[in-house]
């Protein structure tokens, strides 16, 4: 019984995972796709960030809805450049006069702990050994 409930919330992680990288990642497409056509939309980025970042979402996109192997380092990789570049923007933005709120990096460094939040939560149900039952 036990095991069909651990099973259960694999699965259940699993599909959640599923929509928060098309979620969070697609999301993060399209709005690289767009302020490539449109810069005023976005915090000030040269043309090719939209088009590396357009690409680099969209991988992850993929990746989490055909659940692809081994993009854990990848994603480490990703998350350390995003750590770095939208942390700095935070940093810039409230340093500003008037000091202001980069809410395109906030939603992108929540994006990503959501993620690993949600992929730690699916490991651990995975790899965690049944549960022994009261009767026992």
């Amino acid at each position: 019984m036990a095991a069909a409930a651990e099973s259960k919330n694999f699965v259940l992680l699993n599909r959640l995972m599923t929509l928060v990288g098309i979620f969070f990642f697609g999301g993060a497409s399209i709005f690289h796709g767009l302020a490539f056509f449109f810069p005023n939309i976005s915090e000030p980025q040269p043309p090719w960030m939209h088009v590396t970042f357009f690409a680099v979402n969209l991988f992850f996109a993929l990746a989490f809805v055909f659940k692809l192997p081994r993009v854990g380092w990848p994603f480490l990789a990703l998350t350390i450049q995003q750590l770095w570049q939208h942390g700095g923007d935070i940093e810039r933005a409230l340093k500003e006069q008037p000091p202001h709120i980069d809410s395109q990096s906030v939603f992108a460094l929540f994006g990503l702990s959501l993620v690993w939040l949600l992929l730690w939560a699916r490991a651990r149900a995975q790899t965690q050994p049944p549960a022994q039952s009261a009767a026992t």
